[in-house]
């Protein structure tokens, strides 16, 4: 679909449901987007957003099939950490989906004007990922989406990231031994017999841009990832995202340790799941490093490399040494 037939399609979507773009498509209609996100009214004066899937890449497709699936199920259940679902097509050329706007900044953007939030926020944060990571999804939503267990394969994931040409990337970061003890501990903990490990919900791609903070606590966005997954899948990836040293990450994981039924499971899953975090992130900034002219940029990038390459030792030591790092 080309773009005039494209913004021709928008346009279709919108007025069947009597609803008015706050901003002309075609200015905010970018060549390259994967997604096109808008905001939108109708006549009541009653706020919605509308997003539509752009690309004809199959899996990212997929993904945004997921999301669509998920808020579907996630209205049905009245949970407001979620948007409230409108209307969505899976199936169209142009995947799409309308729900209601919800209100609230980003917590990207609070986090610049408040680099110490206060800690009953981070508690509310704490409660809302508790939240939706102990949701039951039924079988039917399940079927719907591309259900993806394979983040509880430690050992798997592991060694997808250490195979082919990935390992030489790694040592040039990390020694061989470093590399060795975390397999170790994987190994030990598979041979343990611990193979009950604690599952929930996970959002699969947590960042603070998709977090809203709200009067009431914060609403996430953006589940094309949505997961089985360990408790601290979420909170570890959020955590090394966040590499400002900020106090909050500790407190939130200190949070979220505190309600779990086996706390010192949940801090080695933590742990295990930051170190497999910086693995992968040391080699997504290592190819942005080649690619980048700009020495500016490159240096920026190299300050990252350190930052996982240090976060993954601290790892390794364990709980203590991360909240220290």
């Amino acid at each position: 679909m080309n773009r005039p037939a494209l913004l021709r399609h928008i346009q279709t979507i919108l007025q069947a449901r009597g609803l008015k773009p706050n901003a002309s498509l075609n200015e905010v209609l970018g060549h390259h987007m994967r997604f096109f996100r808008t905001a939108c009214q109708n006549a009541k004066g009653e706020k919605f957003t509308f997003k539509i899937y752009l690309l004809k890449r199959a899996r990212t497709r997929k993904d945004f099939q997921n999301e669509i699936a998920f808020y579907h199920y996630a209205s049905q259940a009245r949970l407001r950490q979620f948007p409230r679902f409108v209307a969505g097509n899976r199936n169209s050329q142009h995947p799409w989906i309308l729900y209601h706007f919800i209100p609230g900044v980003s917590f990207t953007a609070y986090l610049k004007k408040n680099k110490r939030p206060k800690p009953k926020l981070i508690k509310q944060l704490a409660q809302t990922m508790l939240a939706y990571g102990s949701l039951k999804l039924p079988a039917r939503t399940k079927r719907q989406l591309r259900w993806n267990n394979s983040a509880l394969d430690f050992a798997a994931r592991f060694r997808s990231l250490i195979s082919g040409s990935r390992k030489p990337v790694l040592l040039k970061y990390l020694r061989q031994n470093e590399l060795e003890a975390l397999a170790r501990i994987i190994a030990f903990h598979k041979d343990a017999d611990r193979r009950d490990l604690p599952v929930g919900l996970s959002h699969g791609d947590l960042s603070t841009n998709n977090l809203l903070v709200q009067p009431r606590g914060f609403a996430v966005l953006d589940w094309e990832h949505v997961q089985s997954a360990s408790p601290a899948y979420d909170v570890a990836e959020l955590w090394v995202k966040e590499f400002s040293k900020s106090p909050w990450r500790n407190q939130l994981v200190a949070s979220l340790a505190k309600t779990q039924t086996d706390s010192q499971k949940f801090r080695w899953l933590f742990c295990v799941e930051v170190a497999l975090f910086c693995l992968r992130d040391l080699l997504l900034h290592d190819r942005i490093w080649h690619e980048l002219h700009s020495l500016q940029r490159k240096r920026i990038i190299k300050k990252l490399l350190n930052y996982y390459s240090r976060t993954y030792r601290a790892a390794l030591r364990g709980f203590v040494a991360l909240n220290k790092s």
